[in-house]
């Protein structure tokens, strides 16, 4: 094998792209019967915004980004809808390293569970910009909060996941 290419196997984005296709299996179809409280649980927003929070804007944003177009190919949306969301709510989530210097388990837990409050509230109101109207509601405000408790209590679990997934490697 050439050098390039286990440049390219051991890359971070490799990575994602492999990890967020895992997540994304679990997403379409586990967590899509499973609506605690009416609501589905958020698992591609939850790595979207741990990925802001462990490795800040810049990466996560554009982890945010991969992970956003991999869930628009199972949506009804429009194509790079959920990637714009999921971008802004990766780096919504990607500045609370600026203001946290040493931040421990639980903030990043906090600062996950906002960052997917606003990335869920986020959704229906680019829905609304694009033309699908109806969406834009007073539930979704219970929705966010929703999503938000439940993926601050999962973020514990996928935090490392993330730092191992995104972490830079040097081979060759």
């Amino acid at each position: 094998m050439s050098a390039r290419l286990l440049r390219v196997l051991a890359s971070r984005w490799t990575r994602l792209v492999l990890v967020a296709s895992v997540l994304l299996g679990l997403q379409t179809t586990l967590l899509n019967d499973m609506r605690p409280f009416g609501v589905m649980t958020q698992v591609m927003v939850l790595f979207a915004a741990c990925a802001g929070v462990v490795y800040g804007a810049e990466i996560g944003a554009i982890a945010g980004l991969v992970i956003g177009l991999m869930y628009d190919c199972v949506l009804t949306t429009p194509l790079g809808l959920a990637s714009l969301v999921l971008g802004a709510t990766a780096l919504v989530a990607g500045v609370f390293p600026y203001f946290v210097r040493e931040s421990s388990w639980w903030n990043k837990a906090i600062a996950v569970g906002v960052a997917s409050a606003v990335g869920e509230i986020l959704f229906p109101v680019s829905q609304a910009m694009v033309g699908l109207g109806g969406w834009v509601q007073w539930r979704v405000l219970l929705v966010a909060l929703i999503v938000g408790i439940m993926n601050l209590f999962l973020a514990p679990l996928l935090l490392p996941v993330t730092r191992w997934t995104l972490k830079e490697t040097l081979v060759g």
